[in-house]
């Protein structure tokens, strides 16, 4: 009995001794699992469907002429960001009807001088077209702004229209 309890002793010991000398790090499995957690929170069914937002209005170009607009925004909210594809159509002074199409990303930014809670979608374009900057008033109409998000014009009829 006694032959028993030291060989057990010894094994236990030998055990003990071999799993602290060879500490292997359980960190991956962590990572791997924090990574399919948000995984799963990306594919979550609770996220919303894809909205489409159109907005139409008249608003004056980068050379100051008043143009017809139509944007339309697709994204899961429409303070979410999103994707974008904006119409352009304007008379040019030689009486020619000049039409440009763009789309790009759409991301919503909070704030403007004088309003810490305005809402902002900036319009990234995928080729490369200077940024579009437009106030959103409530969820029924857009207002273009500059880069210090200043109005561009003060002209009431100078914003696109949610349809």
């Amino acid at each position: 009995m006694k032959k028993t309890l030291t060989l057990a002793a010894i094994v236990c010991l030998a055990a003990f001794a071999v799993s602290c000398g060879n500490k292997k790090r359980v960190e991956p499995a962590v990572a791997i699992e924090a990574y399919s957690d948000s995984i799963y929170m990306i594919n979550d069914s609770t996220v919303g469907d894809l909205q489409t937002y159109v907005y139409e209005g008249v608003l004056p170009t980068d050379a100051g002429i008043p143009a017809n607009y139509v944007l339309t925004i697709n994204s899961y909210g429409l303070n979410a960001d999103g994707t974008y594809s904006l119409t352009e159509s304007y008379t040019e002074t030689n009486g020619k009807v000049s039409t440009n199409y763009d789309e790009g990303q759409k991301i919503v930014m909070v704030g403007i001088p004088n309003d810490s809670t305005a809402v902002v979608y900036e319009l990234v374009s995928y080729s490369n077209r200077p940024k579009m900057r437009l106030v959103a008033e409530g969820d029924s109409a857009l207002h273009k702004v500059d880069k210090e998000l200043k109005r561009v014009s003060q002209n009431v009829k100078h914003k696109l229209h949610r349809k």
